[in-house]
């Protein structure tokens, strides 16, 4: 069974009434568990992980739904409150206060009126309650479970964009079990999965973090010279002040609270020390001091209610209605225009939903894949600090020595052709070390406005994704530029970027009407589906297919 590390800070009476604290060393029923190393990390280094006054943790127990609500309240710290008698078996409970915070916050809604505190809880509604806690909106439904057709509906999106992103990565047989009971290994399993680090008093913290951070210190905290390679998260109890000093967010800030945090000295990171000696004057580049516009053919086509010109020195599109099959969950290309081949694109997400956060790329490469982009670093897209994937390396290595041809991406979101410059020039000196043989692609991306490249002209855009495609080719890389469809058509001179290869993302699933990418131009990859399935990687990952003219 494949298991991360867990996360055991489950506090006093979070699982069942009756717990009291005990050294991990006198559980009597840990040894051999695959939960021991993570209870015996938090219950020793933190203290934190509560046993039952017998000297037994019951790792394998199930927990009631009130219980439960007591470990999504501790973790999140809710401060509204439904009134008494919402629930009308619940007054004078034990969870009463709990489950009335939950339903306050929409992630404890009952039964017909009734809340079922003492009922054990089932897989899918934990699953579902936790991703009303935190907020997680489903970009998929593909359930890749044997036993999908017993999901409720109310649970599936959950369900789905909890695997899809590697957090549920428990099941051995194929099932995902929805009506069985949760166990308390399961839970802090998933828990383990999606975040990392937890503070839970003030003070200021330094210590990089490799996943997710979620502050619920009700006084607040400092984070200061940090790097978070996941998301940072402020849960709703949190009321004093939070300070960010120069921190690094690789993911995004998820507030839940209504503290507003400070953010000061939030300065780029410096240049590699040794810069191209060929480095351009950047000295503020406008546009236009990067590249010459494309030219147009005066034609149009409609996005978004937009007339978005055509541009000449780009291929259409070659793939049609008819040319793509399933084979499981993997796109075929059965067009006679091009050969195709078939690869993945992975970051640290995929190590740590892996067996001991290591992908095993010999069965990758025996599944079939044939190439794969690994993330080799970010800039936040809050913060806009620079930061390296923290198993760029070993994924790079283990990919190259597997025989499969190996590329990176950058996460990027350069506002001025400077930054751009100083993304390529960071990885190449990420690259230093590291022999590929694959692309170097440019991946700018913006889904809302909660992006730091929110507003950016489409001419600094295009003129950020040239800069850092040419610096690439300088140091001797092939450049790529991936980009879906808002961004290809609203943001880029598509005319200006045609020398560079296009990756382009645009997912199907089995229920869609069309199985080819509606994008007007040719593309060299498609990034297919995020929820393909690979043996020798936890979780789903994104499938991709090459296009090489024949």
């Amino acid at each position: 069974m494949k298991r991360n590390r867990l996360l055991g800070w489950l506090t006093a009476g979070a699982l069942s009434v009756g717990l009291i604290w005990t050294p991990a060393a006198a559980f009597t029923d840990t040894a051999g568990h695959w939960a021991e190393p993570a209870i015996n990390k938090w219950s020793q280094e933190y203290g934190i992980i509560q046993g039952y006054e017998d000297g037994t943790f019951r790792p394998d127990n199930s927990i009631t739904r009130g219980a439960f609500a007591g470990i999504l309240d501790r973790f999140m710290q809710f401060q509204s409150v439904s009134p008494a008698g919402t629930f009308s078996d619940l007054t004078g409970s034990y969870w009463e206060e709990q489950i009335l915070k939950l339903n306050a916050a929409g992630v404890y809604r009952g039964n017909n009126g009734k809340a079922l505190a003492s009922d054990s809880i089932t897989r899918q509604q934990a699953v579902a309650m936790i991703a009303r806690a935190f907020d997680i909106t489903a970009s998929t439904t593909a359930l890749p479970y044997t036993d999908a057709d017993q999901i409720s509906e109310y649970a599936i999106p959950a369900v789905a964009e909890m695997t899809a992103r590697g957090w549920l990565n428990d099941s051995t047989d194929g099932r995902f079990r929805p009506t069985d009971p949760i166990t308390r290994a399961e839970i802090v399993h998933i828990f383990g999965n999606m975040i990392q680090t937890l503070i839970q008093t003030p003070g200021t913290y330094s210590q990089d973090v490799n996943g997710t951070l979620m502050i619920s210190s009700a006084e607040g905290a400092t984070l200061d010279h940090m790097t978070i390679s996941g998301d940072l998260i402020l849960a709703p109890g949190v009321v004093g002040i939070v300070t960010l000093n120069n921190v690094t967010i690789g993911g995004t800030l998820r507030n839940f609270s209504q503290v507003e945090p400070t953010i000061t000295d939030t300065t780029p990171t410096e240049k590699p020390t040794d810069p191209s000696p060929n480095e351009p004057n950047t000295g503020g580049m406008l546009p236009s001091e990067v590249y010459t516009p494309g030219t147009t053919t005066g034609q149009t086509l409609s996005y978004g209610g937009q007339q978005i010109p055509i541009y000449e020195g780009r291929e259409k599109s070659r793939l049609y209605d008819g040319d793509f099959y399933w084979n499981e969950d993997r796109l075929a290309y059965i067009g006679s225009d091009f050969d195709t081949r078939f690869g993945i694109d992975v970051s640290a997400y995929q190590n740590r939903a892996s067996e001991n956060q290591t992908i095993d790329w010999e069965a990758v490469k025996a599944d079939g894949v044939d190439f794969a982009m690994v993330r080799i670093g970010l800039r936040g897209y809050s913060t806009g600090g620079i930061s390296a994937d923290a198993f760029y390396a070993q994924n790079i290595e283990g990919a190259m020595a597997a025989g499969i041809e190996t590329g990176v991406y950058f996460f990027a979101q350069a506002i001025t052709v400077e930054e751009a410059i100083e993304e390529a020039d960071f990885v190449i000196s990420l690259l230093r070390d590291h022999e590929i043989n694959g692309p170097v692609a440019y991946d700018w991306e913006m889904h809302d406005s909660t992006y730091r490249v929110y507003g950016t002209t489409p001419e600094m855009a295009t003129a950020c994704a040239i800069a850092f495609c040419q610096r690439i080719a300088e140091a001797g890389y092939t450049p790529m530029i991936y980009a879906g469809q808002y961004v290809s058509y609203i943001k880029y001179d598509q005319g200006a970027i045609a020398p560079y290869l296009c990756w382009y993302p645009e997912y199907k699933t089995t229920s869609s009407e069309k199985l080819y990418p509606s994008f007007y131009y040719q593309m060299d990859y498609w990034q297919f589906s995020s929820s393909c399935t690979v043996d020798g990687i936890g979780g789903r990952v994104d499938g991709n297919i090459q296009f090489i003219p024949r």
